[in-house]
C-alpha cells in the first residue's frame, strides 16, 4: 500500500485507508483497498509515539519484542 500511495501522492503527504461503519460500507471487490486524502484540509495524525518507537527499524523492533516476550 505504501508503494501505491507514493505513486499518487508525494512521499511527505498523508493518505489513509478507511474502514467505514458497516452501514456505510461499499464492497464491490474483496481484493480492492482504497486510499483517500481530502483535498481541502490536512488529515489529523496521531502522535508518532502512539504508532511505534521512533527511530527503531523493523529488525530492531522484532528483536526488542522477542526480548520482551521472553521476560514475561
Amino acid at each position: 500500500m505504501s508503494f501505491v500511495k507514493d505513486l499518487f501522492w508525494d512521499e511527505e503527504e498523508c493518505a489513509m485507508q478507511l474502514h467505514p461503519p458497516h452501514s456505510r460500507y461499499v464492497n464491490n471487490s474483496r481484493y480492492c483497498l482504497h486510499l483517500w486524502k481530502p483535498t481541502d484540509r490536512d488529515i489529523p495524525m496521531p502522535p508518532a509515539s502512539f504508532v511505534g518507537i521512533i527511530g527503531l527499524g523493523p529488525s530492531e523492533a522484532a528483536m526488542l519484542f522477542t526480548q520482551m516476550s521472553a521476560i514475561s
